[in-house]
């Protein structure tokens, strides 16, 4: 009977044994097609499975160009005006090279605008450039590799891309630029009533081949119309889902290698020097009283004195040397910026078909 009753336990303790096995094994496999079932379904993030794969993308922007010069408004650093602003587009791509950097490069066309009319005459600083009245636009044109600093890091290959990055992007640009001043309807420093007419009035000329400044004089080297820049740009972008598209913003700041985006740096040339009509009066238009837009300008206070007439030095009484033959235009010590905001959309080439992992 004892012998009977010990095979007894010795059974129900093997049996409860080989339960125990049974339900360890079928955890063991769930927890294994779990762990594959994630891997599978993986999109990307801060850490991950597999290993970063590079790949190549393309696309294009719309842009808003801004300016900061001699004719912006106020002389304050990258003071500038939101009604300065214009438009442009470019074509850019590049390749994701790492799991944190990208390379890229594009081309930008934008253009930039500026005017003396939207100073304030009535404050210290804006008065001078308020009876100055220069205005300007210039159609940049621009050619920019650069390195993409991405904020978080992306494992995996380009199906896997984050739903959302921001970046730092710094790198150098060739550009051409041309800026071109509207000619006003008549030769107001001949005559202040209008009554002489002024060549080509009322269309936009190139500034640089009339030397405003005495360049075609001798006075100072004639400027380049190629330059160089530095850009540099902080940028968000947020992947679309479901596509191979991605889209972004970004803020861009110009530091460019050139003081003369707007043909404006150095000094007065006195009237009488000019041969070229035209750019006697391109060079100073303190006299003309319409703005470049053809608003009317105050010019009460102003006292404008032209002895063109009479082949003397001409001068707007009351600014710091406005109009005075080798009196301040500009200021040569600060070089010209711009600003570009760009919308951007870019595709990723490629083959993006997700890839299972495999599991037994």
């Amino acid at each position: 009977m004892k012998l009977k009753s010990l095979l007894v336990i010795i059974l129900s303790v093997a049996m409860l044994g080989l339960a125990d096995n049974a339900e360890a094994q079928r955890n063991k496999y769930k927890k294994r097609r779990q762990t594959n079932r994630k891997v599978s379904h993986y999109k990307g993030g801060l850490t991950g499975y597999g290993r970063f794969e590079p790949y190549i993308f393309v696309g294009a922007n719309v842009n808003a160009g801004n300016y900061f010069g001699d004719l912006a408004p106020v002389n304050k650093a990258a003071s500038t005006d939101v009604s300065f602003t214009r438009p442009g587009f470019g074509l850019w791509g590049g390749y994701k090279f790492h799991h944190s950097m990208a390379v890229t490069a594009g081309i930008n066309w934008v253009r930039v605008f500026g005017d003396d009319f939207a100073s304030d005459p009535g404050s210290e600083d804006g008065f001078s450039r308020y009876a100055r009245n220069l205005s300007f636009r210039n159609d940049i044109k621009e050619f920019r590799v650069a390195l993409q600093l991405f904020l978080f890091p992306n494992y995996g290959g380009p199906n896997q891309r984050l739903p959302f990055n921001a970046y730092l992007s710094l790198g150098a640009a060739v550009f051409h630029h041309e800026p071109k001043g509207k000619v006003p309807d008549a030769d107001y420093q001949s005559a202040q009533d209008g009554s002489v007419a002024a060549p080509q009035a009322g269309e936009w000329v190139k500034l640089r081949p009339l030397g405003t400044e005495g360049q075609n004089l001798g006075i100072v080297d004639a400027y380049k119309n190629i330059e160089l820049s530095l850009p540099i740009a902080v940028g968000a972008q947020m992947r679309i889902p479901n596509t191979q598209l991605t889209a972004g913003l970004e803020f861009g700041l110009r530091y460019l290698f050139t003081d003369y985006i707007d043909d404006v740096s150095t000094n007065y040339v006195g009237l009488d020097q000019f041969d070229d009509d035209l750019a006697r009066i391109m060079s100073d238009r303190a006299s003309v009283p319409f703005s470049s837009k053809g608003e009317a300008r105050d010019l009460t206070n102003l006292r404008i004195i032209n002895n063109h007439g009479e082949g003397h030095n001409y001068f707007i009484e009351g600014n710091v040397g406005t109009g005075i033959d080798g009196s301040k235009r500009g200021n040569p010590d600060n070089n010209d910026m711009i600003f570009v905001t760009q919308i951007k959309v870019s595709y990723v080439l490629g083959s993006t078909t997700r890839r299972r992992a495999k599991y037994r």
